[in-house]
């Protein structure tokens, strides 16, 4: 698990507004100058990108994602409930799979829904942002989740679409990690394990 000290959030804090805005920044033209900054800004991206993996991880033995999806469980809560939180689908009749999506906006990540029978969730899906993507699901790779949750459960090869599916059994739960052809993770899908 990631350190949640207030210190270390604060200093974490600091540097990212240091960064930001230059202070202490020094004129120099020396390339070290320039490669230190990407560097903290890279580490920056990274920290973001494990808060999120270990969020999303955690949420998934409740049945459930963070962010606009929390609260929205599989298999207890239903269509209508997700529209209530949503909205409609910005696409209506535009679906893959039986499955609403709502496509990420300005600092919102992007969810897909799909639903059983009785219209109860079946699967949730989780893009990740668009904007520095980096900073979320764009930092991780196979590597990052052997290092961070173990090895998978399960690892599949999806072949109409050339990814690689890495499954971590999460109590009743499954979380799939979908890693595209990038080395990164496209998407994850949130289901009953099977």
């Amino acid at each position: 698990m990631l350190s949640k000290k207030p210190a270390a959030r604060m200093v974490s804090a600091v540097i990212l507004t240091s960064t930001l805005f230059g202070a202490g920044a020094s004129f120099s033209t020396e390339p070290v100058a320039a490669a230190t900054t990407m560097s903290s800004t890279s580490s920056i991206a990274k920290e973001h990108a494990l808060t999120t993996l270990h969020e999303i991880y955690n949420k998934a033995f409740s049945g459930e994602m963070p962010y606009t999806a929390k609260g929205l469980k599989i298999s207890e809560n239903n269509q209508k409930e997700v529209y209530e939180t949503f909205g409609s689908p910005p696409e209506p009749g535009k679906t893959d799979e039986n499955f609403d999506y709502y496509h990420a906006e300005m600092g919102h990540p992007g969810f897909a829904f799909a639903y059983n029978n009785d219209k109860t969730i079946s699967q949730i899906r989780y893009f990740g942002t668009n904007v520095e993507r980096d900073h979320n699901l764009g930092s991780i790779t196979p590597k990052v989740l052997g290092k961070q949750l173990g090895s998978a459960d399960e690892i599949r090869h999806i072949s109409s679409t050339n990814e690689i599916n890495y499954i971590y059994k999460t109590g009743n739960y499954e979380l799939q990690f979908i890693v595209g052809e990038d080395q990164t993770v496209d998407h994850i899908n949130l289901l009953e394990a099977k």
